[in-house]
């Protein structure tokens, strides 16, 4: 790691700018693998059976109750109403708060586990008497929900206090509104991860028939800016171009031409624009190492730690959307095939691992069962290597966690699950 003094009269700062693995990733170790799993799928292999509290460290069995019918996602949270204490006085209440009353404490953070578990929003649960969930969403956006006894009344109700820490407010706002709605025992919409700003691709609607054909450099500029930002040594700007990588990827957001270039670069090594710049060994640096660096002690707790996770998660989802793409497109055997043999010693085990730490990570598993549902949809020797190395059970396992924590992850594990069994050789 490196710092920069920065002298300003009469204050001094320091930057810091964490290093970013930039190297190639190539031929490394295979990673752990779970040995070929028995042919009655029954029995789950014995490297994949994780205790209950790995799946489900913040799980608690809770009373049933005749308002809820209360499932491993409401049990997450348990709040004695008992011994809920009074909100305190030195610092004013959020405005993004409700009063609840005629409802015990445990029926209230059951209503909310179970909103949090639909929304996929990771969620750590206090187990002391503070009664805090800290949550963050899918955009990043962090907050904390607190319980307290109403002392006006009388009537014991229960204050319901939701507090931004850091992220966009927008995403922020649609998520309190819905927690304060689930407290109330309201019903609450699920939503579906989908882009809030197109509902069509950028090249199908209307206004577009009379945009005139974007030239060769005009489809390139905005690939070669972001390489410019990726290759920066400056933190900041490395998660502007990995965000803005996400966006160039999906065709929702970007005009297809620029789209396919963009995932070209991502997983093609030797393509001919990545020589001032190889798009792929960034991108796949950050997937295959994650943030497994020698400051990530110095790091730990800190801003930079969430930085870092945050990076890898854009870098994981430009894959997803790469090789969706591709695939839709119909090119992504030819463009892969070149390098084949690393996506399936390198990346698939890597994303099987992905997948085993669903319950730390599940925004990253989604991510992951996306990416392997491609691969396996393009390749039936891709998809027998993914039931080689145990990604059948890890999918089982991870659809577990998501059906308790996290609903997309529930989701696109089912559906990858379905995928490779369609695609394996037998």
């Amino acid at each position: 790691m490196r710092s920069i003094a920065i002298s300003h009269i009469p204050h001094r700062v320091l930057h810091f700018e964490p290093a970013l693995k930039r190297e190639s990733p190539g031929r490394i170790q295979p990673l752990s693998e779970f040995g070929r799993a028995p042919s009655n799928e029954s029995t789950i292999n014995n490297s994949l059976e994780f205790p209950k509290e790995q799946l489900y460290p913040d799980s608690h069995n809770t009373s049933s109750s005749d308002d809820v019918n209360l499932t491993p996602a409401d049990r997450r949270w348990a709040v004695d109403h008992a011994v809920l204490q009074t909100r305190p006085d030195d610092y004013p209440l959020e405005r993004t708060s409700r009063v609840i009353h005629g409802t015990k404490a445990e029926i209230i953070s059951s209503r909310i586990a179970k909103c949090l578990q639909s929304r996929s929003i990771e969620a750590k649960f206090s187990k002391t008497e503070n009664n805090v969930a800290e949550c963050r969403n899918t955009d990043f956006c962090k907050f904390y929900i607190r319980l307290y006894l109403e002392k006006e009344g009388g009537d014991g109700g229960v204050l319901v206090e939701v507090q931004r820490l850091c992220g966009d407010c927008v995403s922020f706002m649609h998520d309190y509104r819905a927690v304060l709605d689930a407290s109330e025992g309201k019903e609450v919409v699920k939503t579906v991860e989908k882009s809030i700003y197109w509902l069509l691709p950028l090249s199908e609607m209307s206004f577009m028939k009379d945009v005139p054909p974007l030239s060769k450099e005009e489809e390139v500029q905005p690939v070669n800016m972001t390489a410019e930002l990726l290759a920066s040594n400056q933190s900041d700007s490395n998660m502007l171009g990995m965000e803005n990588l996400v966006s160039l990827t999906d065709s929702l957001q970007t005009v297809k031409p620029t789209a396919i270039l963009s995932a070209k670069r991502i997983l093609y090594p030797d393509h001919h624009d990545n020589k001032p710049f190889n798009m792929h060994n960034y991108v796949m640096s950050l997937v295959i190492f994650g943030n497994e660096s020698e400051e990530k002690s110095f790091f730990e707790g800190t801003a930079m730690e969430e930085h870092d996770m945050r990076l890898r998660n854009l870098a994981i989802c430009s894959v997803a959307n790469s090789l969706a793409l591709l695939a839709k497109e119909g090119c992504l055997s030819q463009t892969i095939d070149p390098c084949k043999d690393w996506y399936k010693d390198v990346l698939i085990p890597r994303l099987v691992q992905d997948l085993s730490t669903a319950g730390e990570h599940p925004h990253d598993a989604c991510y992951a069962c996306r990416c392997l549902s491609s691969l396996a949809t393009t390749c039936e020797r891709l998809a027998d290597k993914m039931k080689i190395v145990g990604g059948l059970y890890a999918l089982k396992s991870a659809e577990e966690v998501g059906q308790s924590e996290f609903a997309l992850l529930a989701q696109d594990a089912s559906m990858c699950h379905k995928t490779i069994m369609r695609s394996c050789i037998y």
